[in-house]
């Protein structure tokens, strides 16, 4: 009897007690990560817990409000305290996370076998870990006149903030990327209820879900044309502004003293960031951080890279960036966590073509291995 062939796709299928090891493990993996940032970062002054249930948090961060909404209409029925609450929140976030993990790698064919793609499920967690928990590497002060000729100063690690809509945008938009991704290959009224269903939560939880309208309808115009589109567009702005003006109306008068962008809630912080840059050491430790370096590999192997990838990457996580940079303060690498999934998965599915031996990048996952019947693929 000849052995198996281990090297084909989904040659081997993880048992059920092999499932129930890896989500146990991701439960543990999940407990840990939540009580590291709570223990290891602080909530913004003017957005604690108490503010966030209790609605009073200054704007925008107020009306980022899917989690403490959840964990204000529990404590009207359980005497539960809010960073509990949250706490317990974000350990379902980390597992949920994971498992959108493991199935975009299923989606764009990355890995040999269910248990290899479990596997590699995990190593989202790195790069979400060196963004929302590893504390920042600052300088605290300048080379002195009696320090030797070649020297680095003074450095400290400073805790970031922890804010609750982080880890819930970083599932939200993997999660929507991958109803994307289902949408052209089923693109019928279901799959796009569901998607709408999910950009729905997602721009509750942060606004941010605006940036992604762009890179949908360059995903999906090949595929269901120009007219089902602009509906499927219009669609999405028009739950959008449904959501987000009623929001920002409504807490209106949570006035956020530190906001320097005309009328409204933002901040400007573009020339903070430039000048935080403009120090080479931490430029360099500041782009090692950043999506673990992930970013590299999608670099040099772009022309490997899935056009669904690539637009996502174009036209959501580029314009999004450069928006934080204004808006935002990249010493809080939290900044770009919206971003942080979607290298990831971009890296993994480039290596995995690359290493392939592929020789027409534009196929592989658009044409990924016919699934087991018993599996639908895709989501």
């Amino acid at each position: 009897m000849s052995p198996p062939v281990l090297s084909a796709p989904n040659a081997y299928r993880a048992t059920t007690a092999e499932r129930c090891a890896w989500w146990l493990a991701s439960l543990f993996l999940a407990l840990f990560l939540s009580c590291l940032r709570l223990t290891t970062t602080r909530p913004f002054e003017l957005t604690t817990f108490d503010q966030l249930v209790h609605f009073q948090a200054v704007e925008p961060f107020q009306h980022r409000v899917l989690l403490p909404a959840i964990a204000a209409a529990i404590q009207q029925v359980a005497p539960v305290g809010e960073t509990l609450l949250f706490a317990l929140m974000e350990v379902a976030g980390w597992m949920l996370l994971i498992a959108l993990a493991y199935r975009a790698l299923v989606v764009f064919n990355v890995g040999r076998s269910e248990p290899v793609r479990r596997l590699l499920a995990f190593t989202v967690l790195v790069p979400m870990l060196l963004h929302l928990i590893a504390p920042d590497l600052q300088m605290a002060a300048a080379l002195s006149s009696d320090s030797p000729p070649l020297d680095i100063g003074g450095w400290e690690p400073r805790a970031i903030f922890y804010y609750v809509y982080d880890l819930p945008a970083a599932m939200f938009t993997l999660a929507l990327i991958l109803l994307m991704v289902r949408l052209t290959r089923t693109p019928d009224l279901r799959s796009f209820v569901l998607y709408l269903a999910v950009f729905a939560l997602a721009t509750v939880n942060r606004e941010t879900t605006l940036f992604l309208v762009p890179a949908f309808a360059l995903v999906l115009w090949p595929v269901v044309g120009w007219q089902r589109t602009a509906l499927m567009v219009a669609a999405q702005v028009a739950v959008f502004l449904a959501i987000q003006l009623p929001l920002t109306a409504l807490f209106a008068g949570n006035t956020n003293p530190n906001a320097h962008m005309g009328n409204t809630a933002y901040e400007f912080h573009l020339l903070y960031n430039l000048e935080a840059l403009s120090n080479p050491l931490y430029l360099v430790t500041y782009m090692a951080r950043f999506t673990a370096a992930l970013y590299l590999p999608v670099l040099l192997w772009h022309r490997y890279l899935d056009r669904r990838l690539a637009m996502s990457l174009l036209f959501f996580a580029l314009p999004l960036a450069l928006v934080a940079i204004v808006v935002g303060r990249m010493v809080e690498q939290r900044i770009f966590i919206e971003i942080v999934p979607l290298v990831w998965l971009a890296a993994l599915q480039v290596i995995a073509t690359r290493t392939a031996g592929l020789e027409s990048p534009s196929e592989p996952a658009h044409a990924a291995p016919r699934a087991s019947p018993r599996r639908r693929p895709g989501l």
